[in-house]
């Protein structure tokens, strides 16, 4: 468990955006059309607009909670990775040509 997070801070801000993108990127795995995401993406951005205000620590870190609890139940299992990433389908796929000798012998 992490401890509470005091309101408007640095640490508040960095845990409010990484909890923004990775809501972003959760809806983006569970939406097929572009249409479907930017839809959720609107109703992700009002949910944080919501508790903007919200200055008691305590209250934060319960918003924090059932942010990520609702992130989790979310999580799609097959998520979508760009080609080109680690995990990727084009991920490594032209491996460089080796240097030395395809098979070990004297020719």
């Amino acid at each position: 468990m992490t401890s509470p997070v005091l309101p408007f801070t640095e640490a508040n801000s960095k845990r409010v955006a990484s909890l923004f993108r990775q809501a972003l990127r959760t809806a983006f795995d569970t939406s097929l059309k572009f249409d479907a995401y930017r839809d959720k993406t609107i109703e992700i951005r009002r949910a944080f607009d919501a508790n903007k205000h919200i200055s008691d620590a305590e209250e934060l870190d319960e918003v924090f909670r059932k942010g990520e609890a609702k992130l989790k139940e979310w999580k799609h299992p097959d998520p979508y990775i760009p080609a080109s990433r680690p995990g990727g389908t084009k991920y490594q796929r032209n491996i460089p040509v080796a240097r030395g000798p395809l098979v070990p012998g004297p020719w």
